[in-house]
């Protein structure tokens, strides 16, 4: 079956950590759609559109918690940021690389529970296999 990356991650508003679960809950039932080719396909081309999102200038936008304290982004908390933000939807992907300081809602803590896209394709497929995937890189 073909897929199209961003029909399978869908767009949302993502505000908050219901947001993230809802999202993911979507996700991980478009998912079970597509085919084992189409699990791999879609591992892939995360990698690609995390990649995209790694810059520079996303990740110096610093977390600000709500008691007024600001921490740098960690690599994780950037990656999982990125997560965040795909899952929001292709126009918010393309938005924060033209305007990275749309960027500053993904870096929010309670949204680093987006971090669960990163192995929702892998779970799948080894849910049907029983064996890991393989030839993906995983993302960074």
């Amino acid at each position: 079956m073909a897929f199209d990356f961003w029909t399978v991650v869908g767009s949302c508003s993502i505000v908050d950590r219901s947001d993230v679960e809802a999202a993911l809950t979507d996700v991980e039932n478009r998912l079970r759609a597509l085919d084992l080719e189409g699990l791999v396909a879609f591992q892939g081309h995360l990698a690609v559109e995390l990649e995209a999102l790694n810059l520079g200038s996303l990740a110096s936008i610093p977390i600000e918690l709500p008691s007024g304290a600001v921490f740098d982004q960690t690599e994780d908390h950037f990656l999982y940021a990125r997560c965040a933000c795909l899952l929001s939807g292709r126009a918010s992907a393309h938005e924060v690389i033209s305007d990275p300081g749309q960027f500053s809602v993904f870096v929010a803590p309670r949204l680093q529970s987006a971090e669960t896209l990163l192995y929702l394709a892998r779970n799948e497929y080894r849910r049907r296999t029983g064996e890991s995937m393989k030839g993906v890189r995983t993302p960074e």
